[in-house]
């Protein structure tokens, strides 16, 4: 090859490669739009528009390292939590990346005032015309019935930021308001009910005389889609079934544009939420969080189909409203009664909502959540194309930095609740903390659904409580309620109480506390060893026909098992390890 070729070709190389670099990289997309909502115009050019830029942190596995040392017995930096500030610093992206991003940001035009960065998100105040240009794709006015909003199907960046960047919020994933809907327990009629006299019976929990709560104890109940806990039907709930607590209240805390409206609105989860919760946490403060909007871009599936009548609760907005609150407001244990399928969100995303939940955990925070009532899975199928089919694992119970509550029967001689969903991740591998007692019941009882599960995956649930029968008083009326949405709260109460007597002695809360009840804290449970969880029969959540997987269940077992986890409560067990 001559000279001047070779000079020629490597100045064509450098061209391509310089091409190559200044075109955009697709970060996150859409294929089509939301069902139920339709393009309707272009976005005028100069409307306002807010984008939220998440940031790699500077070490992914910090987050991790740090939240194991504060929550592990045996690690000398056991129970030393990080305030506010220093939590949050876990996330925190390179120095050179948040200038890189800016810089993006500087060279399209964007000014300085236009900004604000938080740490781990750099959010833009920006126009629709500058946020089309800055993530080359267009912008639309959508509608549906008499709502609006302003939408991109997807997103892309330049190549030498991607790698900066974990996710763009509000373009992609955007939130409309929407009627409230009253999110369903699991009901029957039977003669057999459950009041909290009766829970403490059962989970050894004080019966009157409770000790006073420490001036910092806070117990917080998540609330979503529009729920309100009704202060009347408190009041009225105390009056017939639990004189102990009679005069009991608790404050709100509106998130998101939340609201929290009395008289005849959908409140039947957060009344059962609010009235086990006040009940059963002795006298801790119960703070009731109302989290308003709703996700309607979630990834369909059989069981959440059509996204114009069905939507997904905002974690990410949840999650991080509570890591910005100062530390003395801040809950020491928050109970979610609510969950979805894993696969109805991008990883990203899951990720993002779980690393907020770490750091919570880092802060002190106990995360206690529902595990879902779908048994091993409802639709069984998968979303991504390829409709495999498979166990289903929710959400955000399948997060490794939370404690998955599922769900029992048979009050007094309890056994595992049919419902009860459990299973492995698909997201997050096996953690080291309950490594041992999940391989020991996948060795023995695995094998036989080998090929509709992630045998590696973090198992859930983690632990137990009753979940049928309970009384509630809502709209007036005396009505049953149960699913592992009434375990979660009745759970988080022993949690609350346990926190306010380890303060009062000078200690610190127990923050994300698995790994020491998979290790120390294992005799605080009774064994659950009978009964099993059904599901894949056929017909999806939405009732659409879905693949059946006959006799599909995990069976309870000695030990850990992914129906019960470790077992049901002993609260005053648990309670002397705890202290």
């Amino acid at each position: 090859m001559s000279p001047r070729f070779r000079n020629l070709a490597g100045l064509l190389y450098c061209i391509l490669v310089a091409i190559s670099a200044a075109k955009p990289v697709v970060l996150e997309s859409l294929n089509q739009l939301s069902a139920g909502w339709e393009a309707s115009s272009s976005a005028a050019s100069d409307r306002r528009i807010k984008l939220s830029i998440g940031l790699q942190p500077n070490d992914p596995q910090l987050l991790e390292r740090t939240l194991y040392q504060v929550s592990d017995p045996s690690h000398p930096k056991y129970g030393k939590h990080l305030s506010r500030d220093e939590a949050k610093a876990l996330l925190s992206p390179p120095n050179e990346s948040t200038l890189r991003v800016k810089r993006w940001l500087f060279d399209a035009g964007v000014s300085d005032d236009q900004v604000s960065d938080d740490g781990h998100w750099i959010h833009v105040y920006t126009t629709v015309d500058e946020a089309a240009g800055l993530l080359a794709t267009r912008f639309g006015v959508v509608t549906r019935d008499d709502e609006h909003a302003i939408r991109a199907t997807g997103h892309s960046v330049p190549r030498e930021i991607r790698d900066c960047i974990t996710t763009i919020q509000s373009t992609t994933y955007f939130q409309g308001l929407t009627k409230a809907r009253d999110t369903k327990s699991t009901k029957r009629r039977m003669p057999i009910e459950r009041n909290p006299p009766c829970l403490r019976q059962l989970y050894k929990l004080p019966t009157n005389n409770f000790p006073d709560a420490h001036n910092r104890a806070l117990y917080g109940i998540i609330g979503f889609d529009g729920q309100a806990a009704q202060f009347d039907q408190l009041q009225e709930f105390q009056e017939r079934f639990d004189h102990a607590q009679r005069g009991r209240n608790f404050s709100v805390a509106l998130v998101n544009g939340g609201s929290n409206l009395q008289g005849e609105y959908p409140s039947g989860e957060a009344n059962l939420n609010i009235q086990y919760a006040t009940s059963l946490a002795g006298n801790v403060p119960v703070t009731f969080f109302s989290v308003g909007g709703a996700n309607h871009n979630f990834i369909p599936d059989l069981d959440l189909y059509d996204r114009q009548e069905a939507w997904i609760e905002p974690f990410l907005e949840l999650t991080r409203y509570l890591i910005n609150l100062e530390d003395n407001d801040l809950p020491q244990v928050i109970s979610i009664s609510y969950s979805i399928n894993e696969q109805h969100v991008p990883m990203s995303y899951a990720k993002e909502v779980c690393n907020m939940f770490g750091v919570l955990g880092v802060r002190g925070v106990s995360v206690i959540v529902a595990a879902g009532n779908r048994g091993p899975g409802a639709g069984c199928m998968s979303n991504d194309g390829k409709n495999v089919t498979k166990f289903i694992p929710s959400f955000p119970s399948s997060c490794p930095y939370v404690t998955s509550v599922g769900g029992t029967d048979n009050f007094g001689a309890e056994i595992a609740a049919n419902f009860s969903s459990g299973g492995f991740s698909e997201h997050w591998p096996r953690p080291w903390w309950q490594e041992s007692a999940v391989k020991h019941y996948v060795k023995k009882h695995g094998a036989k659904w080998k090929s509709y599960y992630n045998v590696g995956g973090r198992g859930f649930p983690d632990v137990a409580a009753l979940a049928l029968d309970y009384q509630v008083m809502n709209h007036g009326e005396v009505q049953q309620a149960g699913g592992t949405s009434s375990a979660s709260p009745v759970f988080g109460s022993m949690i609350a109480l346990i926190n306010s007597d380890r303060m009062n002695k000078g200690k610190p809360p127990m923050g994300f506390f698995n790994p020491w009840i998979y290790g120390f804290g294992i005799d605080g449970f009774k064994d659950i060893t009978e009964g099993k969880s059904a599901g894949c029969a056929g017909t999806s959540i939405w009732r659409l026909p879905s693949p059946v997987i006959p006799q599909a269940g995990w069976k309870a077992a000695k030990g850990w098992d992914p129906v019960t986890g470790l077992g049901t409560p002993l609260f005053d067990q648990l309670r002397k390890l705890a202290l």
